[in-house]
């Protein structure tokens, strides 16, 4: 060895094994994932998705810039977790890094300009005039037309404060999305989607949003976000999803983004029970939304074997008749049952809904008019205790890092005694909520007062409930002969029990999945127009439906969990000098002692030999 290592070719050995262990190295792919929550590892679900892709799927991210650590985190997560999605993938998933404003090139930009030009002459506007009178106008408008395009494919802006200097900061917008792209189709993923958690700032009190822990949320979410989109953009078929009609439920403009939402990834149909045979079987679920009309009989048993039938509901019910709308012409409204018919149904498959309005102290907040002053009405933001922001129980799937869900006039809900059933609650109120018992009246003027908040001593009431298991009909001993060959017709069987274990959904209010709109355009569901924020009423519905006929074993990757492991702010403060010096100068140390060591040892082999 000795011999080796002093010979005059020695430098260009190590040289050669160096290249032969890199080689190897990077042929054979092992990594070791020792994090305890195995953060670095996809699931076996996601695996075998991957290596099913049969034609090539471009991901476009779009996370191109100098970002704060937090940002780069996660960029770096998406990275790591696309690179290893990539291998599993055999190629077929080609990965780009993209800016936005690659997305449009300079004829794109130009047509952008032109149309809006155009439509202005044709409004009388001068448009010489304006280019000269304000030289940014083009640069305005092409940004506001880029905007909107990348709203309409799902890329949302995010303003980053960004700290030049000491104490100076400034803005940037970013756009932290991705695209998944097969053919014509295209589904975009928003990166920073999860739940918000919040601090107090320790010089007020207030509540400030918790960066850090936010987007380690998000993180938890990566592998289910990109798993979901390829399974999706890779389906044959779409499966077939009915909206009930024929009691008084919406179908206006209030339905819009419920419409888009489901005719994105699914084949959607309206479905009136009243005027068919039976329910079709091919309808992998449907959903019954705000009726106002009582349920027939005829009706009732229709959904009944439906779900005999192996088919899934999804409630959304409001039992009772409470509009905001109304106060705008009345003090103060009563709230009174709907007569929907529907509580025996119900109680058999093991829920109730209560005849109750629950009121929470973490709600919207409603526009009132709290003065005068010159004659003109003063407005403020005051809290609206019967909007009740519904938390997600982070135990299901459905749920888990799951944004608070905005509802109107809610019931709480009761489960009941059924049979092999399985009842999980997906939503409830906060720690400080009550319920009023009807006969309720509702009124604006109550909220001017603030109420003692002892009396918001509930805790954690449920709104939501998902029922799991073979349900038993509620007609089984109850249909006659006719109506037992009638769907025996229908569906070739009469079923007193589901043959296999089905879901539905019930839901306390049938606001939840509408959106409010105005005369120029609708809302997207959950938005407070208010706060103009979105709450996270679509990410439910659409987990949910994923859930019951989609991949649930991709819908299991929500459960996935990214421990924070922070620093200790002020030992890093304190310390930031020291350490400093020890990554600086141990290194050089380092090379120095074994340099030193290197040339002794050489000094003594050679002074032996000669």
């Amino acid at each position: 060895m000795n011999r080796l290592f002093s010979s005059k070719y020695s430098w260009a050995i190590v040289l050669l094994l160096l290249i032969t262990a890199n080689v190897i190295s990077t042929s054979i792919r092992t990594r070791w994932d020792l994090t305890a929550e195995q953060r670095y590892s996809l699931s076996p679900q996601t695996k075998a998705l991957l290596k099913n892709i049969d034609t090539p799927i471009e991901v476009d991210i779009f996370l191109k810039g100098d970002f704060r650590s937090s940002f780069r985190k996660l960029r770096n997560s998406t990275n790591d977790l696309l690179n290893e999605m990539k291998e599993y993938s055999r190629g077929k998933l080609q990965i780009n890094y993209k800016s936005v404003d690659e997305m449009f090139n300079d004829e794109a930009k130009n047509f952008m300009f032109t149309e809006v030009m155009n439509e202005l002459q044709m409004n009388g506007v001068n448009t010489d005039s304006l280019l000269q009178t304000k030289p940014t106008f083009r640069e305005e408008v092409i940004q506001q037309m880029m905007g909107d395009s990348l709203k309409a494919l799902g890329i949302l802006p995010y303003t980053l404060e960004v700290q030049e200097k000491e104490e100076a900061t400034t803005q940037r917008v970013i756009y932290p999305s991705a695209l998944v792209r097969k053919g014509d189709r295209v589904i975009s993923i928003d990166l920073l989607s999860g739940k918000t958690e919040y601090s107090r700032d320790p010089l007020n009190g207030s509540l400030i949003t918790d960066e850090a822990k936010s987007i380690s949320n998000a993180e938890a979410l990566l592998e289910f976000k990109f798993a979901d989109a390829i399974e999706k953009i890779q389906r044959k078929q779409k499966p077939f999803i009915g909206y009930l009609t024929g009691n008084g439920q919406p179908m206006g403009p209030e339905t819009f983004d419920l419409v888009q939402t489901l005719d994105a990834d699914y084949q959607f149909r309206i479905v009136d029970p009243s005027k068919t045979t039976v329910i079709p079987k091919e309808l992998a679920a449907i959903l019954i939304v705000k009726p106002s009309i009582g349920f027939s009989d005829s009706v009732k048993m229709k959904i009944d074997q439906y779900i005999m039938q192996g088919g899934k509901v999804l409630w959304f019910l409001d039992m009772l008749h409470a509009e905001k709308d109304s106060l705008a012409f009345v003090a103060q409204t009563l709230a009174y049952d709907r007569g929907l018919n529907l509580d025996d149904l119900l109680f058999k498959y093991g829920v109730r809904i209560n005849r109750d309005l629950l009121q929470d102290m973490q709600c919207d907040v409603s526009k009132l008019v709290v003065g005068n002053a010159g004659g003109k009405p003063q407005l403020a933001d005051v809290p609206f205790n019967y909007y009740p922001l519904l938390t997600a129980t982070g135990a299901h799937p459905i749920t888990k890092n799951l944004e608070p869900v905005l509802s109107q006039f809610t019931n709480t809900l009761d489960t009941v005694k059924a049979d092999g059933i399985t009842k999980s609650i997906l939503l409830t109120s906060s720690e400080n909520a009550k319920f009023v018992s009807t006969p309720a009246i509702v009124s604006l003027q109550e909220l001017q007062t603030i109420e003692d908040p002892k009396l918001y001593h509930k805790k954690n009431l449920p709104a939501a409930v998902l029922l799991e298991g073979r349900f038993n009909s509620f007609y089984g001993n109850r249909a006659s002969a006719e109506m037992r060959q009638y769907f025996t017709t229908g569906y070739g069987s009469f079923k007193t029990q589901s043959d296999e274990p089905t879901q539905q959904l019930v839901v306390g209010d049938g606001d939840v999945v509408l959106n409010s709109f105005t005369k120029q355009e609708p809302f997207p569901m959950g938005y407070s127009r208010v706060q103009e924020r979105s709450f996270a009423n679509k990410a439910f519905l659409q987990n949910t439906l994923e859930y019951m006929v989609g991949n649930a074993g991709i819908v299991a990757l929500r459960n996935k969990e990214v421990a924070l492991r922070l620093l200790n702010p002020q030992k890093v403060s304190e310390q930031r000098i020291l350490w400093q010096l020890i990554n600086i100068a141990v290194p050089v140390l380092l090379v120095l002692i074994i340099g030193i060591v290197y040339m002794q040892w050489r000094k003594k082999t050679y002074s032996k030999k000669a």
